[in-house]
């Protein structure tokens, strides 16, 4: 139990770090290195991608842990950066509350297929892909709530419905990020699987 708890807190550390450098970092584009500015107020993160990793293979606690602190490093790259709608994220229902969540259906996801398909890359790829797709659903559900009456998304979006928000901004990042959760994060989570199977 104890060494099960001192790999739990050493996995949160390593990708916990790892978030934090993506979520906080400058780069050469002007955020960070884990967020790319790809129009007004959208912008495509990879920083899904440890939490995912971290997530499988640390368990629930380290899931959500590593989701709460991604939250945790939206909410200071907001403050840092700014941004149309970084005082959205400001909010920790926003920013936070979603991520957490994420971490959860992490979990989730990679328990149910890891059971039901025995092809280990494909329950890999479809947790992958479907903790991106519920990730982008949670927080651009809260995002709304919160910005949909503002000048800030009036700029963005003018009169969109919430279903046209979701169609804009699902079309723009959402696509983008779970082909690169897919493409990017199965083979590294496939070759620590395959680690794990052999130490």
């Amino acid at each position: 139990m104890r060494d099960k708890r001192v790999l739990e807190i050493t996995t949160a550390g390593v990708f916990g770090a790892i978030i934090l450098f993506l979520s906080l970092v400058p780069a050469p584009w002007g955020l960070t290195w884990g967020f790319f500015r790809v129009a007004a107020g959208v912008e495509i993160t990879i920083i899904h991608i440890p939490v995912i990793i971290g997530g499988i293979f640390g368990g629930k606690r380290v899931a959500i842990t590593l989701g709460f602190i991604f939250g945790l490093g939206s909410l200071l790259a907001a403050l840092i950066y700014g941004g149309l709608f970084s005082v959205f994220f400001l909010n920790p229902l926003v920013s936070i509350l979603p991520r957490m969540l994420f971490g959860y259906f992490i979990y989730l996801f990679y328990a149910q297929f890891s059971k039901l398909i025995k092809i280990p890359m494909l329950s890999m790829a479809l947790s992958f892909g479907l903790s991106t797709l519920a990730h982008s659903f949670m927080v651009l559900t809260m995002l709304y709530l919160f910005s949909f009456n503002s000048a800030a998304y009036g700029t963005a979006f003018g009169d969109a419905n919430i279903i046209a928000f979701f169609g804009i901004i699902l079309g723009l990042n959402a696509v983008l990020e779970i082909t690169l959760a897919v493409l990017v994060g199965t083979p590294i989570g496939m070759r620590i699987k395959d680690y794990k199977e052999t130490v």
